[in-house]
């Protein structure tokens, strides 16, 4: 059970691509095969095309897969790296909590609808506000962990 909560936005995402893909083969083969034509297909296929690439993003966030230039800090001595990762965390926690809370916002002030369904864009606006509100919490994680590694390699330092 805590490997389905710690990997929960790559479980979701496997789902909203899983469902992205088969509706896309479904309204191709309806559409050229029979001459049928659904466009409430179109719609769940791009709803949950966004889900899939706000929550993946979210994963690459989780794992530090997103794209970093390490020149900088592979200069600089192990204890400068750490003060520089501690800045990098806290304006990331600041970025990331500012975009939640506009996410937030924007998407309660949301009352578009679909066309076709006649859904509220709410359901599809949440995806933003879960991925930096997931993001938020990995970078407030981030921050802690390096807090802590950086007091433990202060302790050791100061006992030499």
């Amino acid at each position: 059970m805590k490997n389905f909560f710690r990997n929960i936005e790559v479980i979701l995402g496997s789902i909203t691509i899983s469902i992205t893909v088969l509706s896309v083969i479904t309204n191709v083969i309806l559409r050229y095969g029979f001459g049928i034509q659904f466009a409430w297909i179109e719609e769940v296929s791009v709803g949950c095309f966004i889900w899939t690439v706000f929550l993946g993003a979210t994963a690459a966030y989780k794992d530090k897969a997103l794209i970093g230039v390490e020149v900088l800090t592979q200069a600089l001595p192990f204890r400068g790296r750490r003060l520089l990762e501690l800045i990098i965390y806290t304006l990331l926690f600041v970025l990331n909590a500012t975009l939640f809370y506009l996410s937030y916002n924007y998407t309660v002030e949301s009352d578009k609808i679909t066309s076709a369904l006649e859904v509220s864009y709410v359901y599809i606006n949440s995806s933003i506000v879960v991925s930096f509100g997931l993001m938020t919490f990995y970078s407030l994680e981030f921050w802690v962990k390096d807090v802590i590694l950086f007091m433990d390699e202060q302790r050791k330092v100061e006992k030499k």
